[in-house]
């Protein structure tokens, strides 16, 4: 009888338990921060309670507001040297020749190595990506520690409604500038880049102010307890009622920015009444 041959072990070893050790969040935060910048890092960082997904997000989120703190150097600089030099749309020139000259050359090299940063943005991002499947929060190279610097200067307790009360001042102030302000010359560009910047960051990060305050730091005690889903959502179903009756029934060419200033209205509605909520109880 031949002998009992003991079992080994098993021919494959588990692997590792990839979602209960790092988060999808962690490993995409720096993927989708490639097109959104800071912005996307900075919401996904607020927004985490996954330490490795903080970690991930903290680590884009710095590399960003490096890329950010570039971006405005290098085209406020090309703007600046426009303006003095009759370029833009003062057409005043008062830049002296010899600081023209110094600039005519500094602003070229910084629009390289703008466009340097921003090719090595795709690069670390995918490979911090890459770190993170694995369960590394990698650290970009040459990036300075912003968000462990600063963030517990700017954490203020309380601040979360104060973005919404910023943000339903700003927005009527920025859409009638657009709407109704002049066609053409410096304050057109300004409040252009006003409405980009109402669309891209302030919007999107009032929202999280109402996810932080509504959802997170809300006392369980409190007598107030508001849908977030509701405040956030509504504007979004008019948005997309709004982008079909324009397309539908208008002749619009840009039903799409219909919806945008569609929802823009509807948020900002949403906003007033969630500051208003909020400034009535907590006096109550």
């Amino acid at each position: 009888m031949p002998p009992q041959q003991t079992q080994g072990p098993p021919s494959t070893a588990e692997g590792p338990k990839l979602l209960e050790e790092r988060s999808i969040g962690g490993i995409f935060v720096h993927f989708v921060a490639i097109p959104t910048g800071a912005v996307g890092a900075g919401l996904v960082y607020l927004v985490s309670t996954n330490e490795f997904t903080k970690r991930n997000a903290r680590n884009a989120l710095d590399w960003h507001l490096t890329v950010l703190a570039l971006t405005v150097l290098t085209f406020g600089s090309l703007f600046t040297y426009a303006e003095l030099t009759g370029q833009g749309a003062t057409d005043i020139a008062v830049l002296p020749s010899p600081l023209t000259t110094v600039a005519s050359v500094l602003i070229p090299a910084l629009l390289s190595v703008w466009m340097l940063v921003w090719f090595w943005t795709f690069i670390v991002g995918f490979i911090a990506m890459g770190k993170a499947t694995f369960g590394t929060a990698w650290r970009y190279p040459l990036t300075p520690a912003l968000v462990d610097r600063f963030a517990p200067r700017v954490s203020v307790p309380g601040g979360w409604p104060l973005l919404i009360v910023v943000y339903t001042v700003f927005t009527p102030l920025v859409i009638g500038a657009v709407l109704f302000g002049p066609r053409d010359g410096a304050m057109f560009l300004a409040s252009g880049l006003a409405l980009i910047g109402l669309i891209m960051v302030l919007t999107p990060f009032a929202g999280v102010a109402m996810y932080l305050h509504g959802e997170r730091t809300r006392p369980a005690d409190a007598a107030w307890h508001p849908s977030v889903v509701v405040y956030i959502g509504a504007p979004i179903v008019v948005a997309v009622a709004g982008y079909v009756l324009s397309r539908t029934f208008t002749d619009s060419i840009n039903p799409a920015g219909d919806a945008m200033y569609v929802f823009l209205a509807a948020f900002w509605v949403s906003s007033l009444v969630y500051v208003v909520r909020w400034l009535t109880t907590s006096r109550s």
